[in-house]
């Protein structure tokens, strides 16, 4: 096979990685809503395989400024859009060394792909315990594009590669073009996300009839747990028959979804459902469970923030001030919470001393105390009427169901 073909078969390949890559994106921004990504995975024969990897703590870098929430997919989209644009230079080129330096660039970033791709399929597996049939086609696309770089390679006639001197040469130029590919990635997907989602509760998620009719069995089976409300901040009617205890992190992406399908609730069954809200940061800097400490100690600040700002009676605009702030990328930390209490009417000072109080501290540790009875090893962690439901990003047509139900049942 000469150049040309092998080129134009790597550009191929780069665009189905870009096309995979900008699903698996969707994927994540959309959880919570019905999108093409979701529909492709299942067509696949993947069901809610990809949907389980978008809801783990794995799927994204948190927290990143500016940005948000970064899916570890967009790196990908990246990742395959610098190859579609060196697979091109090679497809233009006529010159040999030139060829050869574009080898040399794109070899070592087609292995680290390789070895990220299979850390990733080792967590997906050996962690997270399912296999996302759209990740699993991305493995595929970056060991075909270093099978084509192998056969480039041989069809040159097997060229001394000069790795360390092609990387000081290009790097600059490689750095940019992924950078780009990814901006447009991220844009893009998350455009996507808005244009095709719904608003309202209607929405599926991965789940059939006889799936969500299961799981409301199981729910009505569970014990009731006890859960003390008591003195915990609340959106919704004080004396709403449905009431939603809701375990979550500030600085997780799940619980901020979790958040809009939740505010959905309220607004749709007003009078019916108030959401309780409780502390579980993951955050070892202040969660005695938790091993590692966040940088800041952010998630503890945060906590500390919503816990202070219900003492005067702004409980609800810094909730959602807390989450507007990770999903713009801004980390959560004393200067922040400030800032935010300033544009919420809070007395500052007032916050300050609040959060550094022993009272406060308690209650955050009260949470904790309770969340270990609980079990709960994970955000969001949901109870409906003091019964458990399954951890993570709730389907909406599983939540809405066992709603009527629980109503029905009045």
């Amino acid at each position: 096979m000469n150049r040309k073909n092998l080129a134009i078969g790597g550009l191929v390949v780069g665009v189905l990685g870009l096309l995979f890559s900008f699903l698996l994106a969707v994927e994540y921004f959309g959880i919570g809503t019905d999108n093409v990504a979701g529909a492709a995975c299942s067509a696949l024969g993947g069901g809610d395989s990809c949907l389980k990897v978008a809801e783990s703590s794995y799927s994204a870098i948190p927290g990143v400024p500016f940005l948000g929430n970064i899916p570890i997919a967009l790196l990908g989209f990246g990742f395959y859009g610098l190859l579609v644009y060196t697979f091109y230079l090679i497809y233009k080129s006529t010159n040999s060394e030139e060829i050869s330096k574009l080898i040399s660039l794109v070899l070592p970033v087609l292995i680290l792909g390789f070895i990220f791709d299979l850390i990733l399929f080792g967590i997906s597996v050996g962690i997270i315990g399912t296999i996302c049939q759209l990740c699993f086609i991305t493995y595929i696309v970056t060991i075909s594009l270093l099978a084509i770089v192998f056969l480039l390679w041989k069809t040159e006639g097997k060229p001394k590669l000069n790795i360390p001197a092609s990387i000081k040469d290009g790097y600059a130029t490689f750095g940019l073009v992924f950078f780009f590919s990814f901006s447009v990635g991220f844009a893009s997907s998350k455009m996507w996300v808005k244009g095709e989602s719904s608003n309202t509760l209607a929405t599926s998620r991965g789940m059939d009839s006889k799936e969500i009719q299961t799981k409301i069995v199981s729910y009505f089976q569970e014990p009731t747990l006890g859960i003390n409300v008591s003195g915990s901040p609340f959106i919704g009617k004080k004396d709403a028959p449905i009431t939603i205890v809701k375990y979550a992190d500030y600085n997780c992406g799940h619980c901020l979804h979790t958040s809009h399908i939740l505010h959905t609730v309220l607004s749709e069954y007003d009078g019916m459902v108030k959401v309780v809200y409780k502390n579980f940061p993951l955050d070892g800097s202040c969660n005695r469970l938790m091993q590692q400490p966040r940088p800041g100690a952010s998630s503890c600040v945060a906590a500390m923030a919503a816990i202070c700002a219900d003492k005067q009676g702004k409980f609800e605009p810094m909730y959602r001030g807390l989450y507007d702030n990770l999903e713009k990328g801004v980390a959560h930390s004393g200067a922040s919470v400030v800032n935010l209490g300033n544009l919420i009417g809070l007395n500052v000072n007032s916050l300050k001393a609040c959060m550094a109080s022993k009272e406060a501290q308690n209650q955050l540790n009260a949470e904790i105390d309770e969340a270990e009875k609980l079990n709960i090893q994970s955000t969001p962690s949901l109870y409906i009427n003091d019964r458990r439901i399954e951890s993570g990003t709730p389907n909406p047509v599983f939540l809405k169901t066992l709603l009527e139900q629980i109503i029905q049942k009045m």
